[in-house]
């Protein structure tokens, strides 16, 4: 089973059959990305043709941008980023069966959508600060989307800030396009199309697994 078509990454026939639930999880998060993929990009057309009328190259606020779900998009990049980190994590890990070589895997695969999922869509960087300066705390809770040359884009407003002797600026630019970077990830891991998941349990032969399955009191933990 070939995970990464172009590394050449291959599940050998044991390994798939022992992992079919690894394979599962990757079948539902290809499936949802995909799903997010035409979501974004049916928005993302219509602000194309929009735009050509009037030859708008940039939309920061207002005009192109003043109808559109801009909420449900941000959403939507947030929940694109962390789907698509675990996606690459969990391949790195059946290849390489580690941990620390599964999580190099991504930052080598897709690191631009990686720092955007540490400082934006799994935690905000200023709820959650890790070495970051004022203007990366500011930029992470900025989650505006952007509409520039016919993409819509995430984190690419970046503040500036003026210090006592010095501006502030970001560490570090997190912008990016999901239409693109769904493209490239296609000709990495879908070339023969989106992913069919399924909601079905694969008992392995000579093993015994006990379910239990929890929906009461779902509340408890909320005050």
């Amino acid at each position: 089973m070939i995970l990464d078509y172009i590394d050449n990454l291959e599940l050998s026939s044991d390994l798939a059959k022992e992992h079919y639930e690894s394979r599962m999880a990757l079948a539902r998060l290809g499936e949802g990305l995909f799903w997010l993929h035409r979501e974004v990009g049916k928005i993302e057309l219509q602000m194309r043709k929009e735009a050509v009328k009037d030859d708008v190259q940039l939309a920061i606020t207002g005009g192109i941008l003043d109808d559109k779900p801009i909420g449900l998009l941000s959403c939507m990049f947030q929940w694109y980023a962390i789907s698509a980190c675990n996606y690459a994590q969990l391949i790195g890990w059946l290849i390489t069966q580690d941990t620390n070589k599964a999580k190099k895997y991504v930052k080598e695969m897709i690191p631009r959508i990686l720092s955007y999922r540490n400082k934006i869509a799994a935690h905000y960087a200023i709820a959650e600060p890790r070495g970051d300066n004022e203007a990366d705390l500011i930029a992470s809770i900025m989650t505006q989307i952007v509409y520039a040359h016919g993409r819509l884009c995430a984190a690419s407003l970046l503040p500036i800030l003026d210090g006592d002797e010095k501006e502030i600026t970001v560490s570090k630019d997190y912008s990016w396009s999901l239409t693109l970077a769904h493209e490239r990830l296609t000709k990495r891991y879908w070339p023969n199309g989106e992913p069919k998941s399924f909601q079905s349990l694969k008992i392995p032969a000579g093993k015994t697994i006990k379910l239990t399955i929890s929906w009461s009191d779902l509340m408890g933990d909320i005050s």
